[in-house]
């Protein structure tokens, strides 16, 4: 067996495999003896018409179609063992040839490859935000609105109402641009108390003050200079009163803060109450700092890294994503994806290359985040997988028969590598954090390499 390898651009490779005229005769008469039992010969019973009979009456050729069919996965798994080529998945027959020997030409997507460069010389500010007052106090106003008394009224909305709309906005093209409109708010039963603190756009509150249930109203309103997402842009608003209510707050004291928390085993002051809201708003708050923080990182990491891989692996992930998808049209709306296309209007192809920028990121992140494991050495043992089993049953409590159907269902091998790819994926994040501030502690240098899932680690 004579082999040739060539590397595409596209990270597969091409493996040309030329073989032995004796295994293509072997094969044929295989191929012919098949085919003879598969038809009807006159003047002979199914599978005991000689070979040369079998040629002229289906034809050389398709006993030779047949034959190439017959032998081409082992003919490629013997092949891929001596290229050294490491395959990400199954190998594609692009033809084959008969003269001057017979050979095969095969695609084989290529696993992919990543090279982090110097990552550990990533460093990304760390800014930490203090909790400012208005958001405390903002937050006290959404408490005092669940326990406000709250009327319908069928008098027109005045500011402190709380009012139900149906609300379809749009983002207008910046003067001169040809781009599309773009979504804004769209809401079906909305509710919005018109004060500062749900006020959606600038101006929103004073344009829908006066309706009453059942006004439609058509406006447009300029977001702030400072807005994060459209600074400065045009908005159109169509909107549909459903529903006003008058809302009476209660008042703002230490009776308040204590019937709220009445059911602690010390009920709390108005300044205590502010305090945890405060604590509450910061750790919230530093939980979606790392999130973004953590993103800044890994993007820093994906631009300076070398990463390869081949279609396949997209096509794979989109493929997952549809999946998903999918089952949640099932779950939640007793749709299929069928459905939606249909409903949306939207080929399968069409669905697929909206997915495609999503997915392409996904493949980068995850592949990005397998390195890193390897090569922090960040290893899950199986008592790390095992305390974590035992930390998921004592969720459970003293329930016997829960904890019996626990014990079950977190030994299950599919639940196990899930705890254990869950694992190395939170180390993996943490230690990107510790990474960007600098902070990360040296890789151990006497301990192997951590092992590389079949699949890289996902990051949610």
């Amino acid at each position: 067996m004579n082999i040739q390898t060539e590397q595409l651009q596209n990270h597969t490779a091409r493996m040309v495999v030329e073989f032995d005229v004796e295994r293509l005769a072997d094969a044929k008469k295989k191929a012919a003896q098949k085919i003879s039992k598969q038809v009807n010969i006159p003047g002979f019973r199914k599978g005991k018409a000689p070979y040369n009979i079998i040629a002229k009456f289906v034809g050389e050729a398709a006993i030779i179609d047949d034959a190439m069919e017959l032998i081409s996965n082992d003919i490629y798994k013997e092949a891929l063992d001596q290229s050294g080529l490491d395959p990400y998945g199954p190998g594609a027959v692009d033809k084959y040839d008969l003269d001057p020997s017979p050979k095969f030409t095969f695609t084989v997507a290529l696993q992919p490859t990543v090279s982090l460069k110097d990552y550990r010389a990533i460093r990304v500010p760390y800014e930490i935000d203090e909790v400012k007052d208005e958001a405390v106090d903002r937050s006290m106003r959404a408490l005092l609105l669940q326990h406000a008394v709250i009327e319908e009224s069928q008098k027109p909305a005045a500011l402190g109402d709380r009012v139900t709309l149906d609300i379809h906005s749009f983002v207008l093209p910046a003067e001169g641009s040809e781009a599309e409109k773009e979504e804004f708010v769209h809401d079906h039963d909305g509710q919005f108390v018109l004060n500062e603190d749900d006020e959606i756009a600038p101006g929103f509150n004073d344009a829908v003050v006066g309706v009453v249930p059942g006004d439609k109203r058509e406006f447009e309103l300029t977001l702030a200079e400072d807005d994060g997402q459209f600074p400065g842009r045009k908005v159109s608003f169509e909107i549909a009163a459903k529903k006003v209510e008058n809302v009476t707050m209660p008042a703002l004291n230490d009776d308040f803060a204590a019937r709220v928390t009445e059911k602690e085993e010390k009920p709390l002051t108005l300044l205590d109450l502010r305090v945890r809201m405060r604590e509450n708003l910061q750790r919230m708050g530093a939980q979606m700092r790392d999130e973004q923080y953590l993103d800044k990182v890994i993007n820093a990491v994906i631009d300076g890294a070398e990463i390869s891989y081949p279609e396949a692996v997209v096509a794979d992930q989109i493929e997952d994503m549809m999946r998903r998808f999918d089952q949640r049209l099932r779950e939640q709306n007793k749709l299929t994806l069928r459905d939606y296309l249909q409903i949306a209007r939207m080929t399968p192809e069409q669905l697929y290359a909206q997915y495609k920028p999503s997915a392409e990121t996904a493949v980068k992140r995850s592949l990005v985040m397998r390195e890193i494991a390897r090569a922090e050495k960040l290893i899950v043992t199986d008592d790390d997988v095992a305390a974590e089993q035992e930390r998921m049953m004592m969720t459970f409590g003293d329930d016997e028969d829960a904890q019996a159907q626990a014990r079950t269902l977190f030994g299950h091998p599919m639940m196990l590598d899930q705890m254990r790819e869950n694992l190395t994926r939170d180390r993996v994040l943490e230690r990107l954090i510790a990474i960007g501030k600098g902070e990360a502690p040296e890789v151990p240098a006497d301990e192997p390499d951590a092992p590389v899932a079949d699949a890289p680690p996902s990051d949610g």
